[in-house]
């Protein structure tokens, strides 16, 4: 007889099982099992999975929770189930409990508490928890008996009308026990049996009665999860017909203030795009994303142009969801909303990335903390974390670790394909241990089966969801690291609940763009209004075409670069297409684009109307709009079919293919296009569908370039300081812009205790460094320093500087060293070396006076102060000054390389792609590995102009003992930031 098994975990159990969703559901149909219960340790995190996948294959699963339990501060672990919906809710709160909890477990007298309504099954392998030798008990309380030793069970004995047969069910197949020892480890946990046994689905025969009890058992826990379609709160708890009315008013204010003259185009299209969100039921969504978008801009918090396909919404336009006006730019809307594919609609925005959590505060204040949720996501094991985990686990040196995991290289394949085709990768496993088969292959064959398995959980970066009534009442729900609610339900599954998702994605550039609009603002007192921008400004598309795009949007790349020298911006459609065809694919078309933009290769003519199409983009298939915009005028489809056709080409739904191909030619053939050229065009619309670039997308992007090439080409020294404040201390980063900044011959001052802030400032026409770009020093410290100088007064010297800083607890002498070698205290009239003798020694001068007088009054230290010397000068060690800068600021700013000979060219008047003969500190090297498996060095160069990072293409390990060593090196400048190192030798010591 069939045995329905009480208990399961999958790999949602975090490294406690090696049951897969699809795994499982193939053993469930293998068996003809009509039920199957999943009980997840404390979570239920497969619950969107599971429902989703069995129910569509006609099998009744049943939730349960496997919990870890607190008796007398010691933990077990019980599984717990609800009899019907009602009960249910009370397992999502106690798993939501649970979760919260520090410890994950909840105390015995909770349950007994409040969820004494449940039913619950203690596990074979825990033991019993011996409930009738306390005080209290649960109600509905039943043994688990494992089904490998019924007869010799005392508790089978003693308790028959309260057992039930249940195996704690971590594998399907005897083998995977290695891959469960395998997770225990990487949990640093021991596992919980030294064997487990597969899942049986046949028990002994003499013991039908307790089968067929424990089969009715597993039934009368099923009940329906009823779903829903729709349940996004109502905005502002208006009925539809209100909700309707208000959304007219914003679409009459939207004409009012954005449209100059409303023609017929405009007309007719507003009353499409209405009919289509009514009949959709999408008016409330748009009402709440307007809602949300126009309280952040009234509290100074900025929202990008637009995202996605919602730029092609008129409506979005006008109510102030984007500020892209879809019919001057060519955009559909269909390609947004598809009346004839009912989804969810789907508005992702951009918000300031530093001010995203008060609109998330925002949300959550209007609908409710119960009603408004996060959404999780799942952490797996790699490849590369899974093999190191697994050679950890054999005792692998660490070195040995590095070196086999470095070599691993395609993405899309598993380990033993891997190991299959990369030679490198096969013997340097193999070399572990060559007298050792065995341990080669344990190490692949575990760390193959367990890549994929989930670890832990995270947060989708972007994605809130809003409902009408508490989530606990929908789906499961726990709390993430921000304290805040999110579903136990992955994004794919929440359709399937009635729950639409939002994307309020954290946008950097919007906040560097905030920057600079509030220094010009403090700076020159001007309000640059970026909406209003010129977008035929020819100062805009010569920085562009220059490629002056360091710290623009989009364009910074080095292929963007080259691909932007190429064709010579000279349009901001010519920015669309850029930024459209930057990916692999379409980018092999950029010199196609700019040849033909400049009549230097012909644009063949295929017929007038398709011609018209391709215009802007020189007869090159760029976007997804314009594959639609030729299905309808080839074949006279509508947006809607177009939309459709097009995804089943882009998404080479085979079984589908033939038919499309069919209607298409038969309908342009009807339409007056010959079977010849029709054809030809379906193989062109064949061969960029799944290229083709979301145009709403690129529009919305390109304008946040434009936004950013005209703050650089019209404020440059407030857009230096922004982004290098946006760079928060990356040292390489901020070497990049101030490189370019120097050699566009602006003034650049390294972090000064008296002048530098928190953030990089602009005074005097200077780029004033932050101090938070000292390694080392954070910006609680940065800002505790500043705060000392705004009370007390700037530092007039070393003396007074050690009085108002040391006289804060959280500041001691290595802090001081620290602004010492970053040469912070250059203008306080000592040289580093007098000043680190000063604080290293105890009997100093200065540390005696530092010693009586910390804590007086400050005026009356203030002749003290005036007066001092420190007991002796020491000679200045320039060598060692420069090594402290680089160290501490990533290259040199103040210090003549006195060894250095100068360069005839120095590297900021490089041009790219011509080899140079110069001289250069090496400042440090690294060596990597590159995808192709080829070992390559990354050096740090210094000139007497700025530092650079140069690669040699091949191992050099000689190059490691020429640190600090002055070398004579031939360059190849290949882009603004790609040096090859060809060759060098020692010049100086």
């Amino acid at each position: 007889m069939k045995l329905l098994n009480l208990h399961l975990n999958t790999i949602y159990s975090f490294l406690e099982s090696a049951i897969t969703p699809k795994k499982l559901l193939e053993k469930v149909k293998n068996d003809n099992l009509d039920y199957v219960v999943i009980s997840e340790h404390n979570n239920f995190y497969s619950f969107g999975e599971i429902l989703n996948t069995f129910e569509a294959n006609d099998i009744k699963p049943i939730f349960g929770l496997d919990i870890t339990v607190k008796i007398d501060n010691k933990l077990t672990r019980i599984n717990v189930f609800a009899k019907n919906e009602n009960d249910f809710i009370d397992l999502k709160k106690l798993s939501y409990h649970i979760l919260k909890s520090n410890d994950k477990a909840i105390d015995l007298n909770d349950l007994q508490e409040n969820y004494n309504n449940l039913i619950y099954v203690e596990n074979p392998i825990f033991g019993p928890l011996t409930f009738l030798n306390k005080e209290i008990a649960l109600n509905n309380h039943f043994y688990g008996i494992n089904p490998y030793d019924i007869k010799e069970n005392p508790i089978y004995q003693n308790h028959k009308d309260k057992c039930l047969i249940m195996q704690h069910n971590a594998i399907l197949d005897f083998e995977e026990n290695n891959v469960i020892k395998a997770l225990g480890s990487i949990r640093n946990e021991t596992t919980f049996l030294d064997i487990y046994e597969p899942w049986i689905s046949e028990v002994d025969s003499q013991f039908e009665d307790l089968v067929i009890k424990t089969n009715e058992f597993v039934k009368s826990l099923y009940f329906e999860i009823k779903k829903e379609k729709n349940l996004l709160p109502h905005f502002n708890n208006f009925d539809d017909n209100q909700a309707e009315e208000y959304l007219k008013t914003l679409i009459q204010e939207g004409i009012k203030n954005k449209l100059t003259n409303l023609t017929k185009e405009y007309k007719e299209r507003i009353t499409y795009e209405f009919k289509i969100i009514k009949s959709l039921g999408f008016i409330n969504y748009f009402l709440i994303v307007q809602d949300w978008i126009n309280w952040a801009k009234n509290h100074e918090i900025s929202i990008g142009p637009g995202r996605g396909s919602a730029a092609g919404s008129l409506i979005s336009y006008l109510i102030g969801i984007t500020e892209i006006d879809p019919i001057k730019h060519g955009l559909i809307f269909e390609r947004f909303l598809n009346p004839q594919r009912v989804n969810m609609p789907d508005i992702d925005v951009d918000v300031q990335d530093d001010k995203r959590h008060l609109v998330i505060e925002y949300l959550i204040n209007k609908y409710g903390y119960d009603k408004t949720a996060n959404i999780v996501t799942y952490a797996s094991l790699g490849k590369k974390s899974a093999i190191r985990d697994i050679m950890r686990i054999y005792n692998v040196m660490p070195l040995k670790i590095n070196e086999v995991s470095k070599l691993i290289k395609n993405d899309d394949l598993s380990l033993v394909e891997e190991y299959a085709i990369n030679k490198r990768f096969a013997d340097a496993l193999i070399r572990l241990n060559p007298n050792d088969p065995n341990l080669y292959q344990n190490i692949l064959t575990t760390s193959n089966d367990i890549a994929g398995f989930y670890r832990q959980t995270g947060t989708h970066a972007a994605g809130i969801v809003l409902t009408n009534k508490p989530f606990i009442d929908i789906i499961p729900t726990a709390i993430n690291n921000d304290q805040l609610l999110q579903t136990q339900v992955p994004m794919e599954y929440l359709e399937g609940f009635g729950l639409i998702k939002m994307d309020i994605l954290g946008l950097k550039t919007l906040t560097t763009i905030k920057e600079i609009t509030n220094l010009i603002k403090k700076n020159r007192n001007i309000e640059v209004d970026l909406k209003n921008i010129n977008f035929n400004d020819q100062k805009i598309f010569d920085l562009l075409s220059k490629g002056n795009t360091v710290g623009i949007f989009q364009v910074e790349s080095p292929i963007m670069v080259s691909a932007l020298n190429k064709i010579k911006v000279d349009s901001f459609n010519d920015v669309v297409a850029i930024i459209s065809l930057n990916r692999p694919g379409p980018m092999e078309n950029i010199p196609s684009y700019a040849r033909r933009k400049y009549q230097q290769e012909k644009v063949e003519s295929i017929s007038p109307k398709y011609d018209e199409i391709l215009k802007e983009t020189y007869g090159i298939i760029v976007y997804q709009e314009q594959i639609m915009q030729i299905l309808q005028t080839v074949a006279n489809m509508s947006f809607a079919e177009a939309d459709n056709v097009r995804r089943i080409i882009s998404k080479k739904k085979i079984d589908e293919m033939e038919k499309v191909q069919q209607e298409f030619l038969a309908k342009a053939v009807q339409n007056g296009f010959g079977y010849e050229i029709s054809k030809y065009i379906f193989s062109q619309i064949e061969k960029f569908a799944s290229y083709g670039f979301n145009k709403s997308h690129a529009v919305s992007y390109a304008v946040l370039t434009m936004q950013m090439a005209y703050l650089k080409a019209y404020y440059p020294l407030e857009f230096y300081a922004a982004c290098i404040s946006s760079a928060h201390g990356a040292q390489e980063t901020i070497n990049k812009f101030v490189n370019e900044a120097t050699a566009r011959g602006f003034e650049v001052v390294s972090p000064e205790i008296n002048l530098s802030e928190v953030e990089a400032t602009v005074k005097d026409s200077k780029i004033i460094l932050p101090l938070t770009m000292i390694k080392g020093l954070g910006p609680e410290t940065a800002k505790l320093i500043c705060k000392i100088r705004e009370e007390k007064g700037k530092f007039i010297n070393f003396f007074d500087l050690l009085i108002k800083l040391m006289s804060v607890k959280q500041i001691g002498s290595s802090l001081i060293n620290l602004l010492i070698k970053a040469n912070t205290l250059r203008n306080l009239g000592l040289n580093q070396q007098t000043m680190l003798e000063e604080i290293a020694l105890e009997n100093s001068d200065t540390m005696l006076y530092l010693n009586v007088n910390l804590g007086r009054d400050y005026q009356e230290l203030e002749s003290i102060i005036k007066s001092y010397k420190p007991s002796k000068i020491i000679e200045e060690n320039k060598e060692e000054n420069i090594k402290n800068e680089i160290e501490l600021l990533g290259q040199n700013y103040n210090f003549a390389l006195s060894n250095l000979p100068k360069n005839k060219v120095s590297f900021r008047e490089m041009h790219n792609n011509v080899e140079y003969v110069a001289s250069a500190l090496l400042v440090s090297t690294k060596n990597g590995v590159a995808k192709n498996g080829k070992p390559y060095v990354k050096v740090d160069l210094q000139d007497q102009s700025q530092k650079i990072t140069a690669f040699v293409w091949k191992a050099a390990p000689e190059l490691e003992k020429l640190k600090d060593k002055i070398l004579e090196v031939v360059l190849l400048k290949k882009s603004d930031y790609q040096y090859t190192l060809k060759s060098w030798k020692i010049t100086h010591e």
